[in-house]
């Protein structure tokens, strides 16, 4: 494989693996399905589920191991994809560029939230603005 081609496969197996942890990881799945969809079709369905795993064992707090294997796993994907078909390298590029972009200060970033009310309680929880208006 051309050198650019695995910098390329790198960069966009780090780039969606983060991507992945933020709130837009929907969008994520959505885009990443759509270059398979274009240059493999017979392997989406294969990548979305392997979407839905990745977001699944990031959802549990991994370890550093564990997020290196999603990392690797999905370097592999994307060398295969770019070796079989290279016009792929287009919409790879595409896609972590937009992803990248994604990640600045307005980029939506995960956040885990716990409440507990008691003794008649009320709890107001928001990831961004909130606005309560009681009587």
């Amino acid at each position: 494989m051309e050198d650019q081609l695995a910098v390329l496969a790198t960069t966009a197996a780090n780039t969606v693996v983060s991507s992945l942890t933020t709130d837009a990881w929907e969008r994520v799945r959505e885009r990443v399905v759509g270059v398979w969809r274009r240059h493999r079709p017979a392997e989406a369905d294969e990548v979305e589920s392997a979407t839905d795993d990745a977001v699944d064992v990031l959802r549990g707090s991994p370890g550093e191991n564990e997020e290196s294997r999603l990392v690797a796993a999905w370097e592999e994907r994307f060398r295969l994809l770019l070796d079989a078909e290279p016009a792929a390298r287009r919409a790879l590029t595409a896609l972590v560029d937009e992803l990248s972009a994604g990640q600045g200060e307005s980029a939506p970033q995960r956040i885990d939230m716990k409440a507990e009310a008691r003794d008649s309680g009320t709890v107001y929880q928001a990831g961004h603005t909130i606005n309560v208006h009681r009587p």
